[in-house]
């Protein structure tokens, strides 16, 4: 039998009169005995500098230690191969007694647009906690240049778009997915413009429509000309701040799932200005993290993109799959020695055509759609006309285009370029590509359930069968959309039975010893991003793959047995665990497909569209 033992409380809250619960969290006198009710009101407002009521700690006894997990790796024939990737469960100690507890009906995991998206689709009557790793407005999705691909215009259809999209994706693709997601376009689009998401419109008040690589007719949506994401994510964020039954943590770093008899209870999380861990519990947790692309040296992402939450869910036994699947965007703006700005593909639907140094427009020389085939096939004919040339980029020149025109229909990519003295609609502006999207991730259902029971997954995190082996360009966040609402409304389903249950959970994990000596973190980590970038690019070979697969084996025994004290060495230990499962995926898959370009394996094998290789941690 369980009891509830009150170990400690707040000692800001002596006012209080009565034991509350508010959004979830406990409070009362100190020492009060472990008695806990619901209470509708409280007679101080004593808040924290986070906006939420202080908490009671409390736990039920007694308390198991947890079990440590070997790892073993799946192939597509079912047998399994054991792995070293250790003992870790955890990244960090924690026993509930030492740490305040929320309680939600659903949390949310990631702040953007698949989040944000899910979150507005859980139903009202449940409370919902989003939590954030940096601020609402740093994301991939506020970062996206491109726009959101779904047929719109009256002449096209959803065939085309679905067969423009299973070509793409390398023969990969789940047709069932694909067909779903894009049928579901229009209403998304409906409800973004009914909610005020200003997309770009014609002279006569349509929907401006443009074309970008891989795409048979005119389906792309933007705003604001290039700043798409940031546009939508105005109005997602607007819509989330309206809702009594959402409330959002910002700078909150989600550390690991909270796992119990083989279903997940919930978080960990650290408060970044405080270094204050907390341990939530929840009814469903949606995974919404976004990418990876952190991992490589160049890379379009965000300096918060480094594979948290595909770690947090291998970590706590989520099957994971399609992880040599990376897809480089093939122009991004080099220039030694700056950060890496993404150059959208409309700049080449409009007509910019790609030049080497010479000055010579050599994609037709690789394919016969020219600067409009498909990203992988851009990404790689770039890569091998810079090495023809000897020269570490190529150009992106659009300056047969009207100059007024170029700069309104691209102003923050001329605001950018400006302050490196290109002006785009004069200049060549130098390009080549970087690590933008992964098309592997979580596997999930049409619902966006995952493996692992209570856990569901939505957006780039994910692996749905959208994008196969090459993504579509312009078709992230339109599954972000459209997978961000199935999960909301299925948790929301799964979590209406769950009786409220405040009670943490017999979990713990111990402090380790060792490790005393000094680690260079970022010397690690940069280190991890240059060998990526280098053995695992565009073109990969089975010899680049195996020596950055040792290289990732050897710094992991050591980074993985200590525990970090900060987000530096949390993030390290995450691109450790993502960095190894594309290297053995890519490894396995023996042929080029897709994103997928092994020069040892230069075509696609018969059966290589059948093969999905998932890794899962038993």
């Amino acid at each position: 039998m369980l009891r509830f033992h009150t170990i400690g409380v707040d000692r800001f809250q002596q006012k209080a009169k009565k034991p509350v619960l508010l959004g979830g969290r406990f409070r009362g006198n100190a020492g009060q005995p472990g008695v806990l009710r619901y209470n509708d009101c409280a007679d101080d407002e004593s808040y924290n500098d986070r906006g939420c009521f202080h908490r009671v700690f409390f736990i039920a006894f007694p308390l198991l230690p947890m079990r440590n997990f070997m790892t073993d790796f799946k192939n597509p024939s079912g047998g399994r191969e054991p792995d070293i990737t250790g003992r870790l469960r955890y990244l960090v100690p924690f026993h509930p007694k030492r740490h305040p507890h929320f309680f939600t009906d659903i949390l949310v995991i990631g702040g953007g647009l698949a989040g944000f998206q899910a979150a507005l689709s859980v139903d009202p009557s449940l409370q919902v906690l989003v939590v954030c790793k940096d601020g609402l407005e740093q994301s991939n999705s506020c970062n996206a240049q491109g726009g959101i691909a779904t047929v719109w215009d009256k002449d096209d259809r959803f065939a085309r778009h679905v067969e423009d999209t299973l070509m793409a994706g390398g023969d990969l693709c789940d047709r069932k997915v694909v067909e779903w997601v894009v049928e579901n376009g229009p209403p998304h689009i409906r409800k973004l413009l009914e909610i005020g998401v200003r997309f770009d419109q014609t002279a006569e008040g349509e929907l401006l429509l443009s074309r970008e690589g891989g795409h048979s007719h005119n389906r792309i949506l933007h705003a604001l000309g290039d700043a798409t994401g940031r546009e939508v994510m105005r109005g997602m964020i607007a819509e989330i701040l309206k809702r009594p039954n959402i409330r959002v943590w910002e700078k909150t770093f989600a550390l690991d799932l909270l796992t119990c008899e083989n279903r997940c209870r919930g978080a960990i999380v650290s408060w970044t200005k405080q270094n204050e861990r907390e341990l939530i519990w929840a009814k469903q947790v949606i995974l919404a993290t976004g990418g990876i692309g952190q991992v490589y040296r160049e890379t379009t992402n965000p300096d918060v993109a480094t594979g948290d939450g595909i770690a947090m869910a291998y970590r706590a036994g989520a099957e994971i799959r399609d992880m040599e699947f990376i897809q480089f965007h093939p122009t991004v703006l080099y220039i030694a020695g700056s950060s890496r700005h993404l150059i959208t593909e409309a700049m080449r639907g409009e007509g910019a055509r790609l030049i080497d140094r010479e000055g010579r427009r050599f994609m037709y020389d690789y394919d016969s759609r020219g600067e409009l085939a498909p990203r992988d096939v851009v990404s790689s004919a770039i890569v091998r006309q810079m090495q023809k040339t000897n020269h570490p980029n190529v150009y992106l020149d659009i300056s047969h285009k009207d100059s007024g025109w170029v700069y309104d229909r691209f102003p923050g990519i001329t605001e950018v370029c400006r302050k490196f003295g290109i002006d785009i609609a004069q200049d060549k502006i130098p390009v080549r590509p970087g690590a933008h999207y992964c098309m592997g991730g979580i596997t999930v259902d049409l619902h966006g359930k995952t493996t692992l029971p209570g856990l569901w997954a939505a957006g780039e995190v994910a692996s749905t069968g959208l994008h196969g082996a090459n993504r579509l360009a312009s078709n992230s966040l339109l599954e972000a959309m459209v997978f961000g609402k199935s999960c909301g409304i299925h948790a929301s389903e799964e979590a209406f039975p769950q009786k409220d249950d405040y009670r943490a959970e017999p979990i713990e994990n111990k402090p380790v010893s060792g490790g005393d000596d000094v680690i260079d973190i970022a010397d690690i980590r940069n280190s991890l991003k240059a060998l990526l970038w280098r053995n695992a690019g565009v073109v990969r070979t089975g010899k680049t793959l195996q020596e950055a697969l040792e290289d990732t084996e050897r710094w992991s025994r050591y980074v993985w047995g200590r525990q970090f004290p900060s987000p530096p060495g949390w993030e390290l230990q995450n691109m450790l665990f993502a960095a190894r499962l594309i290297l053995r995926n890519a490894l396995r898959r023996e042929e080029s497909r897709g994103s997928h370009q092994r020069k040892d394996f230069p075509d696609a094998s018969p059966d290589g569209g059948q093969t999905h290789w998932t890794s899962q941690r038993k």
